[in-house]
């Protein structure tokens, strides 16, 4: 493990996750992470699409993307704190599996920690659907945090 992926939406389970690897990197140096928020790209569904809600969907998704900055940021800076190489990447996107997996390529990630639910209350029972999708459809270890 040498470049970790934290899927983080500020979860009770992420804040875990992002503990888990304060935790860890007390006994185990020389691994960095990419703290990922990925935040859903907000839609206007419909024909009546006017220059008025184009100019609100544009600043929502500004505001949108400045939050997902934010969020990644905040935990950025906690696992900075601890010493550990970070990098923080926001992402708007209606997919939020498809966006950890972009990453996953472009910063040649080797393993992911993450929480098991997020932050939408949607979901399965045990496993959070979001956590289900990545576990499919990643091709590298998932360490995942209750």
């Amino acid at each position: 493990m040498k470049t970790v992926l934290l899927p983080y939406d500020g979860s009770d389970t992420a804040k875990r996750a992002l503990q888990y690897l304060i935790d860890l990197s007390k006994d185990y140096s020389g691994f960095s992470v990419h703290v990922l928020n990925v935040q859903f790209d907000p839609q206007i569904y419909g024909r009546s699409y006017t220059a008025f809600i184009g100019d609100a969907l544009k600043q929502l998704r500004e505001d949108t993307h400045k939050y997902a900055i934010d969020m990644a940021e905040q935990a950025a800076a906690l696992l900075r704190e601890a010493g550990i190489n970070t990098t923080a990447h926001a992402s708007v996107d209606t997919d939020i599996a498809f966006a950890v997996n972009e990453l996953i390529k472009s910063q040649k990630c080797d393993s992911i920690v993450m929480g098991t639910r997020g932050m939408s209350g949607l979901g399965n029972l045990f496993l959070g659907s979001v956590a289900t999708r990545i576990i499919h459809q990643v091709d590298i270890p998932v360490t995942l945090i209750k």
